[in-house]
């Protein structure tokens, strides 16, 4: 009773506070510089970005820890608290293996990262946001609410390319980063988990995560200066996965006004192929705890047990022990050899999350379908490509592992190239002869047939972008675009040019030590950070008014047209923008 009535207290207090800062606008909660800020479980009190521009508030709680009997359940809305929390620091990314995309530890620098590499990273305890404005007085600003990408099994909402202060103040936006859980913890769905509650047997924790994100967004952005009627979600990679998934799940109506998926597509797993992925976990549980040695053994033993011998063996399980099936399975690491992360590999069966899922009730049982049909969050949007994206998938033809890609990477002097050479990355056993067209052939297509192939070539990226972009059309409204820049000293512009992930740096606007900064060079500085000022103006164009159209693009933006596909270009070089529309 004594919890129940300070829960009461806490929160009547917190609504109290909420009504007298909009009502009086800029009381002293809610001055220009002010860090303290009002929520309906409590007070926060954020920190002033260092060169006095932005406001920051970093480790919200959205949701309760989904700690033990928590995991592998819908979020809860967090517990109430007295006093003033502390959010001026990052909370731990949420489990997955560490690699080339994440996470760093929370604290060190991004060339630490090699730290975490083939190790069990993070915490289940990572249900926060992360929260930016300009240090203004503005209030009823746009919000801009970031998904991270990495498969759905990797990422972190405070990766150094997503930190959302250059947006906020050069778009003058909220922008808002969350985290969602990964992999196994995130999608798993499986009859010994059943419990009739549907959405709890939906096997999509991750993206009722996000749901529950974008329900205290909107119960509570305006306190920050944010506009709760005027919120558009941005994701990338499969974050852009998860964009299009919220837009055609029913829970997410009224959460979201507009949205950017980016280098993404729409669709899901059929609920019995999420139950094999989830059998495969379990099998190769029992082949690492040595109850069984190979598959058969482990689907005869798997079998043979109950659904609650199955539910308490998993529960048993720490995060660590869930994630460390995909480092070690027998003995072998993903990624550490040229050959080792393959389609069709235990390593990568076990690496690739299955999600999202088409459950009937969070998503629909087929979301392509559905939206083809007009059964959907019918929002404005901004879909953006990569005209290289292929070029992140290039495992199979490379003599180096990731380990040592990233350290040559991250330790690169972009103004002094020539450190390595193409033939030094890319094997000429797999492309032969090495010329930069057979090497672009090869990512865009493999025209030529050649074993190995990319593990997922441009063309067929850009045609399940395609594709699902047609299959909204003419229904809302549609800007699209292709970003051509490869700029980057050699031979990382013939290596990756415009890649997956390449135009992350400038939508945010970060040009520091990232996944891409082997690309700052001086001389290209002058025309990228032209063209991340035109990339975030029309962002932050889109997210106010649904049209990316401003006056830094020199030229109209038209809406995508199904019979000819038009696209904005981005592109500069040194010096100079290149902004245009194309037909595709």
């Amino acid at each position: 009773m004594k919890n129940r009535f300070t829960r009461f207290i806490v929160m009547f207090s917190a609504a109290i506070l909420m009504s007298l800062s909009t009502a009086v606008g800029f009381a002293a909660t809610n001055s220009a510089k002010s860090v303290v800020r009002a929520t309906e479980y409590g007070q926060i009190e954020g920190l002033v970005d260092k060169d006095g521009k932005s406001l920051a508030w970093l480790g919200v709680p959205f949701a309760k820890p989904p700690l033990g009997t928590l995991r592998w359940q819908p979020p809860q809305a967090p517990e109430a608290w007295t006093g003033v929390k502390p959010t001026k620091d990052y909370c731990d990314a949420c489990t997955q293996v560490g690699g080339m995309f994440g996470p760093t530890e929370k604290g060190k620098l991004f060339n630490t990262l090699s730290q975490t590499f083939f190790k069990p990273v993070g915490s289940e305890d990572c249900l926060y946001l992360n929260i930016w404005r300009p240090a203004t007085a503005e209030q009823k600003l746009p919000v801009v609410v970031w998904i991270h990408g990495g498969s759905n099994v990797v990422g972190v909402s405070y990766d150094p390319e997503y930190i959302g202060n250059n947006l906020a103040v050069n778009g003058n936006l909220i922008v808002v980063s969350v985290a969602y859980r990964l992999g196994h913890l995130g999608w798993f769905s499986h009859p010994a988990l059943k419990t009739g509650d549907a959405l709890a047997d939906s096997g999509n924790y991750a993206l009722l995560d996000l749901i529950q994100s974008l329900k205290f967004i909107k119960n509570n952005i305006a306190n920050f200066g944010g506009d709760p009627g005027n919120i558009t979600i941005m994701g990338q990679s499969a974050g852009g996965w998860n964009v299009y998934a919220l837009i055609t799940s029913p829970l997410a109506a009224g959460l979201f006004h507009k949205a950017i998926p980016l280098s993404g597509g729409a669709g899901g797993a059929k609920p019995a192929a999420a139950v094999a992925k989830a059998n495969a976990v379990i099998n190769a549980l029992l082949i690492k705890d040595g109850l069984a040695s190979d598959k058969a053994s482990a689907d005869d033993y798997r079998t043979a047990q109950s659904n609650d011998w199955i539910k308490n063996y998993l529960m048993s399980k720490s995060a660590a022990d869930l994630m460390n099936i995909q480092v070690d399975l027998k003995g072998g690491k993903w990624g550490t050899g040229s050959r080792a992360f393959e389609p069709g590999s235990s390593t990568a069966i076990l690496w690739n999350a299955v999600a999202d899922i088409e459950d009937g009730t969070v998503l629909p049982a087929d979301m392509m379908a559905a939206i083809k049909e007009g059964k959907f969050n019918k929002v404005p949007l901004l879909a953006g490509a990569t005209a290289e994206e292929g070029k992140l998938f290039i495992t199979p033809a490379c003599k180096t592992d990731d380990f040592t890609r990233f350290g040559w990477m991250v330790n690169a002097d972009p103004d002094k190239p020539g450190t390595f050479k193409m033939s030094d990355i890319i094997d000429d056993t797999v492309i032969n002869p090495l010329t930069e067209g057979n090497y672009n052939t090869w990512v865009y297509n493999n025209a030529n047939k050649i074993t190995p192939g990319p593990i997922i070539s441009t063309a067929v990226f850009l045609g399940l972008i395609n594709n699902t972009i047609k299959a909204f059309y003419p229904q809302v409204p549609i800007y699209a675009y292709d970003f051509r820049w490869a700029q980057q000293p050699s031979p990382w512009d013939v290596v990756y040019g415009a890649w997956h992930t390449g135009d992350l740096p400038f939508v945010f606007g970060n040009f520091n030590k990232n996944l891409n900064c082997f690309g700052w060079s001086k001389a290209n500085e002058p025309g990228r950070k032209l063209l991340s000022n035109a990339m975030q103006k029309s962002i932050a164009a889109f997210a106010r008014t649904g049209d990316p159209n401003n006056k830094t693009l020199g030229t109209k933006w038209e809406p995508w047209a199904a019979e000819m596909m038009k696209k904005m270009v981005f592109d500069a070089n040194y010096k100079q923008v290149k902004i245009y529309m194309a037909v595709y």
